[in-house]
């Protein structure tokens, strides 16, 4: 094969792939692995594409080096197919082996499609069989199951590649020859003489007639029973006799069901062996088992085992193609109770299935540029719609036209669409936003061309992830959200590269989004309730980097972590993260943009506000309780300033402010230090710890030790969570990008 032109580092990796299966001994089963959205079904139609070029270029080789032409199950050669099962047994040449053109059937199980069934790897079975009688058709195989018993693979040296079956040391076509002579030979004595009996001559006339009817009978018979067996294959197929067996309970749960299956596969691999010899060319069917890792772990592992017992015959031409996230198959297969004891390293059992594991690489910027423009000029759709909201801005913008807008009026547009009234009024009238029509800015197709051509630009194509599905969803969204705010923003004041650069926030990183997000909004409604902020402190608000924002609230959002712990996994690289929002965004910024951010998840900042107590303020001030932010941000005056709002008494509070001030339990160490210790060094009575624990560590002291005893099966011992305790200590934390970002 000449090696072609690679357009990207992908095809590479797939011509490679591709190259080494061609040449691979099959049975084999391929681990394809990539995490969730890694484009696995683009890859593997990349392989299936360069499997498909070499085996033209080696086909058209054989052709030339033999002279005899690849035969196919049409026209004159179904005839030939159909005669040859009947009569001939196919033998397995030495010529034939060495034939190096190889034909590759593709056949693909998405397993999702089947999740509901109770017998998942019999699906697979199914989708074989399926896929096989859609490839060659369903007459020779249907053929070949009634006459399957009879013919069988000879492995020898021979020259020729069909040897006649025997009956009676005759060739069988040449008995079934005689047997029709016999048979017109008797219909036509019984149309000239009839039956005669009488006279010696008769007798041996009826005699012969008899014994040539016998004959005839019997063979009739014998034909009849493979045609009525051939009709019934035609009617019920391969699968449809998988799926019998499956869907009666009594026998999906009997151990010869899969036996039953089995069966049936040996016969499709039988069936592929006589099409080599048939169509003088090797035939390996490519199994591309995609959507495993969404099903149920027990499903999961009857797949694998399929996998591992079906498809493991010596002589089964299957190359077996398991794409999938390899950390999900593990953690389902160490979780099923079917392999318990069996395969308590998940790792361990998937790498007695594969036998060539095959990890999918990073996209690298080449890739990435394909597949947006791939993306963004592929679908027609999205062409089409920008061409109506063009349509829309050109008759809104034109004062000639006014008549056409006027209220109540109804007109088709240039698809033929009859558009609903819906009291569109022009620049100037009542109801209508001034920057909608009268802006003179850049129209809404000229922006997002602009926003698409950003994602090209160098200092963006590390911001951007190699999983396809987020990319289709930053390119979707791009176009939303400019369409909403050419509504609502004047189009002078949108920026396409900013609005890009949002959009990917939003995407890849929506935890970390939302925490800002919900930080800006508390400080916003704190300064809003004490009424004291003057108009310039909130222009300098507004001008606050996002980035600040976050930093300011790194520590309390590390504290709470371990709530967040499956939010967290949601978001992309954390430098990268820094990279893209430092001294880029400001507070300004993100209230322009949220407006319109339709990708965030409004469901992830809501349990922001939860976990940080926002709708809690008015109760954390009746209850005389400082926040955990503000003690994080205390220094040890201010902590001693607090103090005086307790109600200790007078010596008693100088006590305890010298003590703080000699161990300097500032905010951030009253936050991270264990509740007993803090007491053993303030030297409290037990009311006064009470009232200290209750108002800056925000809870109850501990309860006094109970006995040393078991405690009871299934039951834990409660827990705090209060802002001193030791489950917030921070310890290897994953939030943190450096230490000088908390200094």
């Amino acid at each position: 094969m000449v090696c072609p032109r690679f357009k990207t580092k992908d095809d590479v990796y797939c011509y490679s792939l591709a190259k080494a299966l061609y040449y691979v001994v099959s049975p084999v089963t391929v681990g394809f692995y990539a995490p969730w959205g890694r484009r696995k079904d683009l890859l593997l139609n990349k392989i299936e594409t360069y499997l498909c070029l070499e085996s033209s270029e080696k086909e058209q080789d054989e052709v030339a080096r033999t002279k005899q032409r690849i035969r196919t199950c049409t026209g004159k050669d179904l005839i030939k197919l159909i005669f040859l099962m009947i009569f001939y047994h196919p033998v397995i040449t030495q010529k034939h082996k060495e034939r190096e053109n190889i034909h590759f059937i593709f056949i693909r199980f998405s397993a999702w499609e089947y999740a509901g069934s109770d017998q998942l790897w019999a699906g697979l079975v199914t989708t074989l069989c399926d896929g096989i009688e859609n490839h060659f058709g369903l007459i020779p195989i249907s053929v070949y199951r009634a006459v399957s018993g009879k013919t069988k693979m000879i492995d020898a040296p021979l020259k020729q590649e069909w040897v006649s079956k025997r009956f009676l040391c005759l060739p069988l076509w040449t008995v079934t020859i005689l047997v029709i002579l016999i048979g017109v030979g008797v219909g036509a004595l019984f149309i000239i003489y009839g039956f005669p009996l009488g006279d010696p001559i008769g007798n041996m006339l009826a005699v012969a007639e008899s014994v040539g009817a016998a004959v005839v009978g019997i063979s009739a018979v014998g034909i009849l029973r493979e045609v009525i067996v051939t009709i019934k294959n035609i009617i019920i197929t391969q699968k449809g006799v998988v799926q019998q067996k499956m869907n009666r309970t009594d026998m999906s749960s009997h151990l010869g069901f899969m036996s039953d299956v089995k069966h049936e596969v040996q016969i499709i691999t039988q069936y592929l062996q006589l099409m080599e010899i048939f169509q003088r060319q090797k035939i390996k069917v490519v199994l591309e088992i995609t959507n495993l890792d969404s099903c149920m772990p027990g499903k999961v592992v009857g797949v694998l085992n399929a996998m591992n017992i079906l498809l493991s015959d010596p002589s089964a031409p299957f190359i077996s193609i398991l794409a999938v996230d390899p950390r999900i198959i593990v953690e389902c297969v160490e979780s099923s109770r079917l392999m318990k004891g069996m395969a308590n390293n998940g790792y361990q059992f998937l790498n007695r299935i594969i036998t060539l594991p095959f990890c999918i690489p990073k996209m690298d910027r080449d890739t990435k540029c394909f597949l947006m423009k791939k993306i963004i000029k592929g679908p027609g759709e999205l062409k089409r719609e920008t061409e109506e909201a063009n349509i829309t801005e050109s008759l809104l913008e034109v004062s000639d036209e006014k008549e056409l807008l006027r209220p109540g009026s109804a007109h088709k547009n240039d698809f033929g669409v009859q558009d609903i009234p819906l009291n569109i009024r022009c620049s100037g009238e009542p109801g209508l936003p001034n920057n909608f029509s009268a802006d003179k800015g850049p129209k809404t197709k000229t922006l997002i061309n602009d926003a698409f051509e950003y994602l090209f630009d160098e200092n963006v194509k590390d911001y951007i992830t190699d999983n396809v599905v987020h990319i289709k969803r930053i390119v979707n969204t791009l176009a939303i959200t400019i369409r909403l705010m050419v509504r609502e923003v004047p189009r002078t004041k949108i920026r396409p590269h900013k609005v890009t650069q949002w959009v990917l926030l939003a995407t890849q990183w929506p935890c970390r989004l939302s925490w800002i997000l919900q930080c800006i909004e508390d400080e916003q409604q704190k300064r809003c309730l004490d009424q004291t902020e003057a108009t310039g402190e909130s222009s300098i608000y507004d001008g606050t980097f996002l980035w600040d924002v976050f930093e300011k609230s790194l520590e309390e959002l590390d504290a709470i972590k371990t709530s967040l712990t499956q939010l967290l996994e949601l978001d992309g690289d954390p430098e990268i993260f820094h990279k893209l929002l430092y001294g880029n965004f400001t507070v300004a910024h993100a209230n322009l943009f949220l407006p319109f951010t339709v990708n965030l998840d409004q469901s992830i900042k809501r349990q922001m506000e939860l976990l940080r107590g926002s709708n809690n303020m008015w109760e954390a001030k009746k209850t005389h309780r400082l926040t955990m932010l503000s003690l994080l941000n205390m220094s040890v005056d201010e902590v001693c300033k607090e103090m005086s709002k307790i109600g200790f008494q007078e010596e008693n509070l100088q006590l305890y402010r010298q003590k703080i001030r000699d161990n300097n339990l500032n905010g951030r160490a009253l936050v991270y230090s264990d509740n007993n210790e803090i007491k053993d060094v303030l030297c409290m009575g037990l009311g006064d710890w009470a009232l200290f624990s209750v108002y800056f560590l925000g809870v109850l002291p501990p309860p006094p030790a109970a006995p040393t005893t078991l405690p009871a099966f299934g039951k834990q011992e409660p827990q705090t969570f209060g802002i001193g305790s030791n489950e917030n200590i921070l310890k290897q934390s994953k939030i943190y990008l450096s230490n000088e970002d908390l200094s």
